[in-house]
């Protein structure tokens, strides 16, 4: 879990970096417009156009950034006992549109709404129950022979 919210904290800070690079090229664009086109009635319509495009794409970026911190709003759960590993997750549903597949140790959620997340398991399993009720996925997990030798 720590590594993920370093991760996290590191996509935060590059795209603060992002945002603020961004904003003091505009800035520079703006005052060379400004220099160039100073006395004309063209050049002040350039300059708004580019103030107002500016104005959307930091917002656009914003929206973007706010999107990778929704997967914080779906928790998971998971818990190892002896054989078994049981995960409880919520998950955006409907129900028809709720998926979930094994690969080797990981295991990919899929929800509505493009809902898409990665789990790491601690070992390879297989599923023996699965049941979904108001937006929260239960997994009964069984880990495989080679997993339980190790």
């Amino acid at each position: 879990m720590a590594r993920s919210r370093r991760d996290d904290s590191m996509g935060v800070f590059l795209s603060r970096l992002f945002t603020i690079v961004l904003v003091i090229l505009i800035a520079l664009i703006l005052i060379s417009l400004t220099a160039r086109f100073q006395r004309s009635l063209l050049g002040l319509a350039l300059i708004m156009a580019l103030g107002l495009l500016a104005f959307y794409w930091t917002r656009e970026l914003r929206k973007a950034v706010s999107s990778r911190r929704a997967i914080e709003k779906y928790p998971v759960e998971l818990i190892e006992k002896d054989e078994l590993i049981l995960l409880t997750a919520q998950v955006p549903g409907p129900e028809e549109e709720v998926r979930v597949e094994l690969r080797g140790t990981k295991l990919l959620l899929m929800g509505g709404r493009g809902f898409r997340r990665i789990i790491k398991l601690p070992c390879r399993a297989t599923i023996l129950t699965r049941s979904y009720l108001n937006g929260v996925l239960h997994l009964q997990l069984r880990k495989t022979i080679e997993s339980r030798a190790q």
